[in-house]
């Protein structure tokens, strides 16, 4: 493919930032930076648990990951090798995490919503033979040991037949030249392994190495970091943007405070509570500060910058938020994918600058980037749309066990998002929508096929086809429409509804509603017109009340 025109490339990526990264395994790098500002500021909390006040200061995340380290070598644990983490937030994850990375291992990151049977088969094609859970996940952890024999479960706090993580910390480490990886260092390896939801069916293992790493941290940093500050931080760490804000935030000496468990109101009396000048919060966070009844009595004046991801705020929200939030001077709203990490893209500081027009988000590049066809993969030029394209540090290794996945998202070095949108002349990219058919709701991924196929198993549906409807609230919600077969008439669109929600999750119900149509429209190709149905949906979409 030809390469971008230098004109439409910014600054601050006409040079090669790889030069600039440390030439070190990221476990090196990470322990001495925090050494250096513990000698610098005292031994400070880094991490603290609003929820029951545990905590983990700076020697404690160096002297623990360095025990943790010598229980994976007294177990016979080898570099290379898959140690896994489900958890779902908890102060103790970084110093396990950075335990892995000094033992030369990938840390295998699982998510709770993965069904006991998934879970299996994940443990046991990655070979992994020690694993960290939490309470809530450790039943389901301890089914898998049935088949998984040489698995070790290690549980934060208690649960029986599950090893307390405590033991993990209990004896003295090894020296560090014990523990000192003798294999040179490669920038390519592989040190960490995040599963996605599995929008696409079976959930990929994004395998992320140490210059992905190296460019999360190090690049794009927020001009808000200040040493000795308090983030907040909401959601589950077990994921990209955990691992980077907690590890972003050991980096500048920042105290951050997680949550254990969570509900709206315990949200407002943390900030209260901790006055945190920073927070990092998903959208159904937002709305809770938006919209619920107890906010209004909330002080959230020392919040300075926000940051969230997983799916764009719409202009409206965004100015109910900014009135909610009377200090807040930055809104970071991260564009990316876990394949593409949250170092690609970062929006402007101002607000105002956020909005180009209502559904459109105006970004700064920081990778090399283009915009090609969809259909054509021509290279397109400014103001025109296409499907977006990167490449660079940022961009993952590939899918695990998986090359034909790989080969299909990365092509000739650049990363297809999948995404639509343009540049201008400036150089300044704008996100317009997807063009995959995925649908997003309150940033969970709905499969349109999956759904499809469970109203085609109907006795009385000839065909079907399911489009995303715009909200404001809640991003898109899941819309159907169906074709009844000759003999169905009197088939009611409430009782097909109810035969969908009974196979599915919450997320995927069809909070738009379901439309009996007369043909399903499709192109010369046999596939569904769904920009057509889309247009359609707009007019005629029954606005279900959605729930949370």
């Amino acid at each position: 493919m030809a390469q971008i025109k230098n004109k439409v490339l910014l600054p601050n990526i006409q040079r090669n930032v790889e030069d600039e990264f440390p030439k070190q395994r990221i476990s090196d790098f990470l322990v001495t930076e925090v050494e250096k500002l513990q000698e610098r500021y005292g031994d400070e909390q880094l991490f603290t648990d609003w929820n029951t006040g545990s905590f983990v200061t700076s020697s404690q995340l160096i002297e623990d990951a360095y025990k943790i380290a010598s229980e994976f070598k007294r177990r016979g644990i080898r570099s290379g090798e898959v140690i896994s983490c489900l958890v779902y937030s908890d102060v103790n994850y970084y110093s396990f995490l950075l335990a892995t990375w000094i033992s030369g291992c990938v840390l295998s990151s699982l998510q709770h919503s993965f069904s006991q049977d998934l879970l299996l088969r994940l443990l046991r094609t990655s070979r992994t033979r020690l694993l960290l859970c939490d309470q809530e996940s450790a039943e389901r952890c301890l089914a898998a040991k049935i088949e998984c024999k040489e698995l070790e479960i290690f549980v934060l706090g208690e649960f029986k037949g599950c090893i307390p993580f405590n033991r993990l910390i209990k004896r003295k480490a090894f020296t560090r030249d014990d523990l000192k990886i003798s294999d040179p260092y490669d920038p390519n390896e592989t040190v960490s392994m995040v599963f996605s939801s599995g929008t696409t069916g079976e959930p990929k293992g994004i395998l992320l190495t140490h210059l992905n790493i190296y460019s999360y941290l190090l690049t794009a940093r927020p001009a808000t970091n200040r040493t000795g500050m308090k983030t907040l931080f909401v959601p589950r760490i077990g994921n990209v943007m955990g691992l980077v804000f907690g590890l972003r935030g050991v980096l500048i000496y920042t105290k951050t405070y997680l949550m254990s468990t969570y509900k709206d109101e315990w949200l407002f009396e943390a900030i209260e509570q901790i006055k945190p000048e920073r927070a990092l919060l998903y959208l159904p966070h937002i709305l809770a500060i938006i919209k619920h009844q107890k906010s209004e009595k909330s002080d959230f004046s020392s919040i300075e910058a926000v940051f969230t991801a997983g799916m764009a705020v719409g202009k409206n929200l965004q100015q109910k938020f900014f009135s909610k939030l009377p200090s807040l001077k930055t809104f970071f709203m991260f564009y990316g994918m876990t394949e593409l990490g949250i170092g690609t893209m970062r929006p402007f500081n101002d607000y105002e600058q956020n909005i180009h027009r209502a559904e459109v988000l105006k970004l700064k590049a920081i990778t090399p980037y283009q915009v090609v066809d969809e259909c054509t993969r021509e290279i397109l030029g400014p103001n025109q749309e296409g499907e977006l394209c990167f490449k660079g540090p940022s961009v993952f290794k590939g899918y695990w066990n998986n090359p034909e996945a790989t080969a299909g998202i990365i092509v000739d070095g650049w990363l297809h998002t999948g995404d639509i949108g343009y540049y201008d002349d400036d150089g300044d990219i704008f996100y317009v929508r997807r063009s995959k058919e995925l649908i997003k709701y309150l940033g969970h991924h709905v499969i349109p096929s999956q759904l499809e196929t469970i109203l085609k198993s109907h006795p009385g549906v000839e065909d079907a086809a399911v489009v995303g409807i715009k909200s404001e609230d809640y991003g898109e919600l899941p819309m159907a429409y169906a074709k009844k077969k000759p003999g169905y008439d009197k088939l009611e669109a409430k009782k097909l509804i109810n035969f969908l929600h009974n196979r599915v999750h919450d997320e995927a119900l069809l909070r738009g509603g379901l439309v009996f149509i007369d043909e399903i429209p499709r192109n010369v190709m046999g596939k569904i017109s769904r920009n057509q149905l889309r247009e359609r949906a707009e007019l005629d979409a029954l606005h279900f009340s959605p729930s949370r």
